[in-house]
């Protein structure tokens, strides 16, 4: 691989021997001054820059200083016979790595402390390369991390509500905090409905794409820039999934878990309304025979009543013999008893329906 050099020094001569020492591999260009090396710098990329301090513009950290705001920076080497030491701290501090004095500038040495230079370089790439993926590799995890446990939540929370409102108002706040916009379709009890948010119905084209994704039967489907997630009684389609691989990803596993998650628990809240509808119609039977019953009692006290005043006026106007007086009370006895053991049956069948009732609701309850 060719090294390209940019040579900046006043000193023509020493520029010649610079040239002359550098071996095979390397390409070079040469400057004057601090004006003509910037406009070397400005027009092409060099991997090293030879830097004399003195120049007769101005000082060679004029050039290193602006080169340390560049992302692909040259290594600086500076060339001075200068024994100042405050010189040499400003070039390192201006992002020189290395500073040779001209009058013990053999060839070889030069093209050795180039090779040290170069192989620092690579190894510099290297580091911050594994420094950055390594960053990359956190922030994902961390975001990862957060997602999820912001989903577990969610689906905590999906998991307490208790009717189909409670439940879509569960899944379109867990999207919106997710930044997601959607349309959801479930099935109430083998009646399908679409929303565009828990108070909106979808309609129109929204409708239409739902019902034609829903057709296909596929679990996750890509429709171009939205995705479709379906299980047996729950279908989203997500509207606005972000074109980031590694975010699309992320949302596609959690909402993939969270739909899931949802269906499960949409079972449950249709099964439980199952339950409390068939429970409201057989308690309205329960009432109607207790109202039924009641009638029947005082049917029964009234006709009871009323054959006791019968009985007293028969047995004043009849002025019957004490037998006969006997037998007629035994007559109106049983009858009497029978009234009450059609009540007492009443009341027992009654009772074994609340028997039964109790029983049932603690079984699927």
């Amino acid at each position: 691989m060719t090294v390209s050099v940019l040579i900046v020094e006043d000193d023509e001569s020493v520029c010649d021997l610079l040239v002359l020492s550098l071996g095979q591999g390397y390409q070079t260009a040469v400057a004057h001054s601090i004006a003509q090396g910037q406009a070397r710098l400005d027009k092409s990329h060099f991997d090293v820059v030879l830097l004399d301090y003195h120049l007769p513009d101005g000082e060679g950290v004029i050039i290193s200083e602006q080169l340390k705001s560049r992302a692909e920076r040259p290594i600086v080497i500076f060339l001075s016979a200068s024994k100042d030491l405050d010189k040499k701290m400003a070039a390192f501090n201006s992002g020189a790595i290395d500073w040779i004095d001209k009058t013990q500038c053999a060839p070889t040495m030069l093209n050795l402390k180039l090779e040290q230079a170069l192989k620092f370089r690579a190894k510099y790439r290297q580091i911050a390369q594994a420094e950055q993926a390594s960053t990359e590799a956190v922030y994902v995890a961390m975001s990862d991390s957060f997602v999820w446990g912001h989903t577990a939540r969610a689906i905590r929370s999906c998991l307490t509500t208790h009717s189909i409102s409670g439940f879509l108002n569960a899944i379109f706040h867990y999207l919106s905090e997710l930044n997601l916009l959607a349309a959801i379709a479930i099935n109430e009890n083998k009646g399908l409905t679409i929303w565009d948010s828990p108070e909106e119905a979808a309609t129109g084209l929204e409708q239409e794409v739902m019902c034609l994704a829903m057709q296909k039967g596929d679990r996750i489907l890509k429709i171009g820039r939205r995705y479709f997630f379906q299980t047996e009684n729950i279908s989203m389609l997500i509207k606005n999934i972000p074109d980031d691989e590694v975010k699309q990803g992320q949302l596609i596993d959690v909402l993939t878990a969270y739909v899931e998650c949802a269906e499960h628990h949409l079972l449950s809240i249709n099964q439980n309304m199952v339950k409390q509808l068939y429970f409201s119609k057989v308690s309205e039977a329960l009432d109607l025979v207790k109202f039924r019953m009641h009638e029947f009692n005082k049917e029964t006290n009234h006709i009871q009543n009323q054959q006791s005043w019968l009985f007293f006026e028969v047995f004043n106007k009849l002025q019957l013999t004490d037998d006969e007086e006997k037998s007629l009370t035994e007559v109106t006895d049983s009858t009497l008893m029978k009234f009450e053991e059609m009540a007492l049956e009443h009341f027992k069948i009654v009772h074994d329906l609340e028997e039964v009732m109790a029983q049932f609701k603690k079984h699927v309850g």
